[in-house]
C-alpha cells in the first residue's frame, strides 16, 4: 500500500513538471557597467543567463568563469540570497525562491572584474 501511494505521488509530480518548467521567466541580464557603444566593440554577450519561477532561480553558465557570486536583493536592497560557485565544477545553480514572497527583486552575478545585473518580479 505504501508503494502504491508513493507511486501515485511520483506520477502526479512527474506530470506537473512541464507546468513548472513552462512557468519560468527569463531574466534579462546586462553587463555592469555597460560598455560604451563603439563601431569596434566586441560582442557583449554574457556567458551567463538566468530564469525565475515561483519555486527557484536558475543561473546557467555557458562557459567557465572561475568563482562567481550570485546575489539576490529585495526591493529594499536587502540580500535575500547569496551563493558563490566554482564554475569549473558547476555550470548550473538552483536557488530556492519560494520563500521570498511577492515583490520586485534584483539579481547580481559577479566573476573576476565582470558583473551582470537583472531585475524580476515574483507574484
Amino acid at each position: 500500500m505504501k508503494h502504491s501511494k508513493l507511486f501515485s505521488i511520483l506520477v502526479v509530480l512527474f506530470l506537473n513538471l512541464p507546468l513548472i518548467a513552462f512557468a519560468s521567466t527569463d531574466i534579462d541580464l546586462t553587463k555592469i557597467p555597460p560598455p560604451p557603444p563603439t563601431p569596434n566593440t566586441p560582442s557583449t554577450q554574457l556567458p551567463v543567463s538566468a530564469t525565475i519561477d515561483n519555486i527557484q532561480l536558475m543561473v546557467y553558465f555557458e562557459s567557465t568563469v572561475g568563482n562567481a557570486t550570485i546575489t539576490v536583493y529585495d526591493e529594499f536592497n536587502n540580500i535575500v540570497a547569496t551563493e558563490t560557485v566554482d564554475t569549473y565544477n558547476l555550470n548550473t545553480v538552483s536557488i530556492p525562491s519560494d520563500v521570498w514572497g511577492a515583490g520586485n527583486y534584483s539579481l547580481t552575478i559577479t566573476y573576476g572584474t565582470t558583473g551582470a545585473t537583472g531585475t524580476f518580479n515574483l507574484q
